[in-house]
């Protein structure tokens, strides 16, 4: 998918301005108006308004022209002009802004899960593993007795950690067999090089 990022401009608000000279033919007659939000998107997804665009037209000369054109005065006016709320322009960065507070949230929910699960290991349970090389595993438990752990390590890698996830088939743990103390694990896990744990619900 390309992501495209740019401004658009959306019309909010349109007017009349009676009984005014305009800046060029000089007669005296109505200049209407139209004012522009202008927005940045990405991926034609609104994120935030930039600023303003207003064109003015002459009712007589029916020629158009710019917000600099006009007197103090009508700049003024122009300025003061109630102009309609325009609350879509912050959808995508509303968007952003709940998925990064989702993940922040998630990802420290899954930590406090991780620091209560790895106290107490159990037979099926899931770890995974970032290795210093950058790479990423995990390993399955088979069996824990009062102190060891025996584990069976996955066969593959991955490069991302959220491709780790999907390692997790049966048929990728053969015969990496690994013996760990309590303490050992605790160690892993302080050091970062566990980073998730997966356990079954039992019914």
């Amino acid at each position: 998918m390309m992501i495209i990022v740019g401004t658009r401009d959306s019309n909010i608000k349109n007017g009349t301005i009676l009984n005014e000279k305009c800046p060029k033919c000089n007669q005296e007659d109505s200049l209407h108006f139209n004012i522009y939000r202008r927005y940045t998107h990405l991926t034609l997804i609104p994120l935030f308004p930039v600023g303003k665009l207003v064109v003015i037209a002459c009712d007589h000369c029916k020629q158009t022209f710019e917000y600099d054109d006009l007197s103090e005065n009508i700049q003024l006016k122009l300025r003061n002009e109630k102009l309609n709320s325009t609350p879509w322009m912050y959808l995508g960065s509303i968007v952003i802004a709940g998925f990064i507070f989702f993940s922040i949230n998630n990802y420290f929910d899954k930590k406090e899960e991780t620091s209560i699960l790895i106290k107490n290991p159990v037979s099926g349970d899931v770890y995974n593993l970032k290795f210093s090389n950058g790479y990423y595993s995990n390993l399955r438990i088979d069996k824990v007795t009062i102190d060891s752990i025996y584990t069976t390590h996955n066969d593959f890698d991955a490069y991302m950690p959220y491709e780790v996830d999907d390692l997790n088939k049966s048929e990728n743990y053969s015969n990496k067999k690994v013996y760990y103390s309590r303490k050992d694990i605790l160690k892993l896990y302080q050091e970062d090089e566990i980073i998730k744990i997966t356990r079954k619900q039992h019914n």
